[in-house]
């Protein structure tokens, strides 16, 4: 029995040996090969864009789907004699509603922005000339009572003739290049986009069924105690990604019209055209702001410079209004973090993400944030220890300390 027992003690050591040595090697080929497996990543992500984007148009229309079923389910059960029938019917009336206004939505948006972004664009095209020759009759007068400066000027001119000498023509196939890369961009992104619809449509169509399913398969593989922990956990994390995603989605179209009332009243040259700028760079947290306003800025400034004062101190006015009334009102506090942490979050996110890490960033940290700290309080509970950070300041500490020598006295 004795040998048994020595024999498996060992068998237990040797396997836990061989899975910490297999664990350091994959470690470190993730390491040497990160760009490598960053790369099959990507690749993973294009293949499967379709599906995300019919994940998260799911996911922001669900709201929308749930609040017709509420009231068209009580209408159809009033009327109908099957319960079942009633209940599909009501669903699929509620899809169906929730996905038309989506689309008339996006649309809608696009007929009214687009050719008004156009006609702002050719209208700073068609100007710029004039523009150009105002900045350089302004410089050539200048320069003439300025010697240093011409002479500058001179040498600047000198290397931009060598450069569209010997390195224009690549700069212009690289333009070329990544031109046709954007237009096909473009149109890939609106094939994933269409397919993304379909595959919400279906997704809402069978999402009580795919949830159901889901717990079933959690039950069968997993105690009751820890079925209930993940599932108050995914609860938690659907209150902090909604939440967010769409007040933020709502703050910035209030932002965006403010902007575009405001800059229409002041006269600001290209005013729906920066309003768009302004409003969809305030979806991102923090620098979103910083991101729409400085460019928007510029490109009224060259317009107008009086203008672009205007614009500017018009700007950090919204921006103080959403940052200390509309935001807060809107958002509240739905992540829970503190403003270290939303700034990690939003540099981590972009770092890996771009721009839309930057946006899901926030609460996709906030959700791990908090998983993170259920592990963490059901150890100190575990231990009967306090879970309050406070507790562990240095005074509270050393008051512990010096209880526990006086309780030992």
């Amino acid at each position: 029995m004795d040998n048994k027992n020595f024999k498996r003690e060992y068998i237990f050591k040797g396997i836990t040996a061989f899975l910490v040595i297999a664990a350091c090697v994959l470690f470190a080929f993730i390491v040497f090969k990160i760009d490598v497996i960053w790369g099959y990543v990507k690749k993973i992500f294009v293949v499967l864009s379709p599906v995300i984007f019919g994940l998260v148009i799911a996911y922001l229309v669900n709201p929308m789907v749930d609040f017709f079923e509420k009231y068209i389910s009580k209408l159809m059960f009033r009327k109908a004699k099957n319960a079942e029938k009633a209940l599909r019917a009501s669903q699929i009336i509620s899809v169906v509603l929730a996905i038309l206004i989506f689309a008339v939505v996006i649309v809608g948006l696009i007929l009214l922005v687009i050719p008004q972004i156009i006609t702002s664009v050719s209208s700073f095209i068609n100007s710029f000339p004039a523009r150009l020759d105002a900045i350089s009759a302004w410089s050539n007068n200048f320069l003439k009572e300025n010697e240093k400066m011409q002479g500058l000027l001179t040498r600047v001119l000198d290397y931009e003739k060598n450069w569209l000498k010997t390195d224009l023509s690549g700069t212009v196939n690289n333009i070329a290049s990544n031109l046709a890369s954007g237009v096909w961009s473009v149109v890939n992104f609106f094939k994933n986009f269409g397919l993304g619809l379909i595959f919400a449509i279906y997704l809402l169509f069978s999402k009580d069924k795919l949830i159901n399913q889901t717990k079933k398969m959690m039950f069968a593989l997993m105690s009751d105690k820890t079925v209930g922990r993940i599932l108050s956990w995914l609860s938690k994390s659907n209150k902090v990604f909604s939440g967010f995603i769409n007040g933020k989605l709502l703050d910035s179209l209030i932002i965006g019209v403010l902007c575009f009332i405001g800059t229409t009243v002041l006269g600001i040259p290209y005013a729906l055209l920066v309003s768009v700028i302004v409003g969809v760079t305030n979806i991102i947290p923090v620098f979103g702001p910083y991101i729409g306003g400085i460019p928007s800025a510029v490109l009224v400034t060259i317009e107008n410079p009086m203008k672009g004062l205007y614009f500017i101190i018009f700007v950090i006015l919204l921006q103080a209004l959403d940052g200390n009334f509309i935001g807060p009102k809107i958002l509240g506090n739905k992540t829970g973090l503190s403003n270290f942490w939303v700034m990690f979050a939003i540099v981590i996110g972009g770092g890996l993400f771009g721009v839309i890490g930057m946006l899901i960033g926030v609460p996709a940290f906030a959700v791990i944030y908090y998983a993170f700290a259920l592990f963490i309080n059901y150890r100190l509970k575990a231990k009967d220890k306090s879970t309050l950070s406070d507790d562990y300041s240095r005074e509270a500490l050393e008051e512990r300390i010096a209880l526990e020598e006086q309780d030992n006295a």
